[in-house]
């Protein structure tokens, strides 16, 4: 036999046995059904000696503002746009800055950002934000499991409450309608 005639024997036994085992090949038609986003979110956290955590703060970040929005009547897609991901044109998009995020050496959670609002009507620099809360320790000793879960909850609460400010002061902009006061 040719080296032709062992290629075709080859590529009939192939074609016959893909036929047989009932596999099909894709549709050529369709297409995906992507969802946009209605406002995109950046957050920038400064390099902290673990990059992973970086990214964990971000998404933390990010988690909470999502859900205070949700929680204050937004309906449309938030989506957090990562490190390295381009923004898409004609969305509105949301640029948090985070400066600290700490307990201070007073015994406060301190979270102290900046943030900007991009969108087709216009941009507007929201400024400097920044929020405490109480961190109360109910753990025995110095750095007990306990301390860990008192520690998170006060950066939560600081967190929340810059967020809170922030979501006000996107609605005085005015710059995203479906944004409305809050409830």
């Amino acid at each position: 036999m040719q080296p032709t005639a062992h290629f075709r024997f080859g590529l009939a036994l192939a074609l016959a046995t893909t036929a047989l085992s009932g596999a099909t090949l894709p549709a050529t038609t369709s297409t995906p059904t992507i969802q946009t986003a209605d406002l995109q979110v950046t957050i920038d956290v400064p390099p902290t000696w673990r990059p992973l955590l970086d990214e964990d703060i971000a998404e933390a970040l990010a988690g909470r503002l999502i859900s205070l929005f949700h929680k204050r009547g937004y309906s449309g897609l938030m989506v957090q746009l990562k490190a390295g991901t381009t923004a898409a044109n004609g969305v509105p998009q949301i640029t948090i800055r985070l400066i600290e995020w700490r307990i201070g050496r007073s015994g406060q959670a301190d979270c102290t950002l900046t943030a900007s609002i991009q969108s087709p009507a216009g941009e507007k620099d929201l400024g400097l934000i920044s929020s405490s809360a109480i961190f109360w320790p109910h753990a025995s000793g110095h750095w007990g499991l306990n301390r860990s879960y008192d520690t998170a909850h006060a950066l939560e609460d600081a967190a929340e409450s810059a967020m809170r400010d922030l979501y006000g002061r996107l609605v005085k902009t005015g710059l995203i309608p479906s944004l409305g006061p809050k409830k």
